[in-house]
């Protein structure tokens, strides 16, 4: 091959690398832009009728669980029922300077986030000590 053949195999290897590490940072800016929106920032519990209500969302158990339909319902006075597969579970919300918690027998407790945005309201449920969470969002 001449030297001319090398010299164009070379600059095709080279303009491939740099199409292929462009289209890496473009997906990358992508990505980081729609984990950004999905994610609206938390917001003070001040007032129960902030988040009382029926959501429906999904529960993950364990730390590689398949996630699964869950429901929840939380009443003015703060109590709820939360509810997946033939599992039930019935506790209270209580809320202190913002923040959230929630006890549900037997025997899980957690913080309970609430969060609102451009795409709406939602609530993710994180326990102290069990390996689940929930995230879920107002019945419409």
């Amino acid at each position: 091959m001449s030297t001319t053949g090398n010299a164009s195999v070379g600059r095709m290897a080279v303009s491939r690398s740099i199409n292929v590490a462009v289209l890496m940072v473009l997906a990358a800016v992508v990505l980081a832009g729609c984990a950004s929106a999905a994610l609206p920032a938390p917001v003070p519990i001040t007032d129960m009728r902030q988040i009382e209500g029926k959501w429906q969302g999904t529960i993950t158990l364990g730390m590689v669980g398949a996630p699964e339909m869950y429901y929840l319902e939380i009443g003015h006075d703060g109590s709820m029922v939360a509810q997946w597969r033939s599992n039930w579970q019935f506790g209270k919300v209580t809320l202190s300077g913002g923040a959230a918690s929630f006890d549900m027998s037997p025997a899980s407790s957690g913080t309970l986030t609430y969060s609102e945005g451009p795409g709406g309201r939602s609530l993710t449920l994180t326990p102290t000590f069990d390996k689940w969470s929930a995230n879920v969002t107002p019945v419409r």
